[in-house]
């Protein structure tokens, strides 16, 4: 069902995006992908994950300070956990992470002016987070091994920071800090390099 929701907000959003992003006919709805290194924490885990992950960003400005944006994302390339004296290992994922977020973004020019730069910006983010956490564990006994999945939903206020560089070509590159889950028993975050292209 969550999926089918997710679906939905991510077709959906070209159509809202076009009706807050065009405001006084300049290019304020964007898409983005970002690059990121998450960090993981949960109670079932030992040790501290930090998978490698992408995000989609889908984004529209209503004025040239407030507007919203749907992410959604995965970071399949999850760590490998051996237990000691045994064969058995555990992998860990961040199965997907989705969000919808208002946003607040603050323009600004630097003293002095740089070639193709339309303008610098900083970013604030708040909403609502959807992660899913996967767990393959194997368990080996003499040459027999079996695998068991669990995949767990998690569902938090979501929060983040971050700085960008719009050009006058359209296209821009962003620098996040993210809070996806910030609550016992998970806490996910992330450091985001993005790729924006406005329209």
């Amino acid at each position: 069902m969550r999926y089918w929701m997710l679906l939905g907000l991510l077709f959906s959003a070209p159509l809202w995006a076009d009706t807050v992003a065009h405001y006084q006919d300049q290019r304020y709805g964007y898409i983005a992908g970002n690059l990121g290194h998450f960090t993981v924490e949960e109670d079932k885990i030992d040790d501290t994950m930090t998978p490698t992950g992408v995000n989609l960003r889908l984004g529209g400005m209503m004025d040239p300070n407030w507007g919203v944006e749907l992410r959604v994302g995965a970071a399949p390339s999850g760590d490998t956990f051996r237990t000691e004296g045994t064969a058995d290992k555990v992998d860990y994922s961040l199965d997907h992470v989705g969000a919808l977020l208002g946003t607040f973004r603050l323009p600004f020019k630097l003293p002095v002016a740089l070639p193709m730069v339309d303008s610098l910006y900083a970013q604030a983010f708040a909403g609502g987070a959807a992660v899913r956490v996967k767990t393959d564990t194997v368990t080996c006994q003499g040459a027999q091994c079996s695998n068991e999945v669990s995949r767990r939903d998690y569902f938090s206020f979501a929060f983040g920071a971050g700085v960008g560089i719009r050009t006058e070509f359209n296209l821009g590159l962003s620098l996040q800090y993210m809070q996806y889950t910030y609550e016992d028993p998970v806490t996910v975050k992330a450091i985001e390099g993005g790729l924006e292209w406005y329209f």
